[in-house]
C-alpha cells in the first residue's frame, strides 16, 4: 500500500515538473484570435490585436516565436502610435503598414532597451511584429505588402 502512495506521488511530481517546465518554455497566445497572412510565397500566423489592454501587453511575456508566427496590432484611425519593449524578453522586428497592407517601415525592436520608444510613420494603420530578421531572411521590404490569406 506504502509503495502505492509513493508511486503515485512520483507520477504526480513528474506531471507538475513536466506542465512547469512547458509553461516557462511554451509561447502562450497573447490573443485568442490568429489569423493567417501573406508576405509574398510566405505565409504568417498572427495573433490580432485590437484592444488598448491586449495592445499594451503585445509579446510581454512570450518566450519565443515560431519562424512565421507573430502578432499584428490593429491601430485605430488618426493615432499616433508608439511601441515599447517593457516585459519582453525576444528580440523582434516590426513593419508598420497603411491600410492598404503597403509596408511603410521596418525597425528591429531590442529587448535590452526598454526605455526606448518606436514611433510609428504616418499613415500607419497596422504593426506586424516578428522574430526580429524575419523580414530580412524572406525577403520581405519596404513596399512590399502583407495580405490577409484568402
Amino acid at each position: 500500500m506504502k509503495s502505492n502512495r509513493l508511486f503515485y506521488h512520483a507520477i504526480l511530481a513528474a506531471v507538475l515538473w513536466f506542465a512547469a517546465y512547458s509553461a516557462a518554455f511554451a509561447s502562450p497566445p497573447p490573443s485568442s484570435f490568429s489569423v493567417e497572412l501573406a508576405a509574398g510565397d510566405e505565409v504568417i500566423e498572427a495573433w490580432v490585436v485590437f484592444s488598448r489592454e491586449e495592445q499594451e501587453q503585445g509579446l510581454s511575456g512570450v518566450l519565443w516565436l515560431r519562424e512565421n508566427e507573430g502578432m499584428i496590432f490593429v491601430l485605430p484611425k488618426k493615432s499616433k502610435t508608439r511601441f515599447h519593449m517593457k516585459g519582453v524578453s525576444i528580440s523582434l522586428s516590426i513593419a508598420y503598414l497603411n491600410w492598404r497592407g503597403k509596408i511603410l517601415k521596418i525597425e528591429d525592436m531590442d529587448p535590452k532597451e526598454r526605455e526606448r520608444i518606436y514611433e510609428a510613420p504616418e499613415g500607419t494603420r497596422y504593426a506586424l511584429e516578428m522574430s526580429q530578421g524575419w523580414f530580412r531572411r524572406h525577403s520581405v521590404n519596404v513596399g512590399d505588402r502583407i495580405r490577409r490569406k484568402s
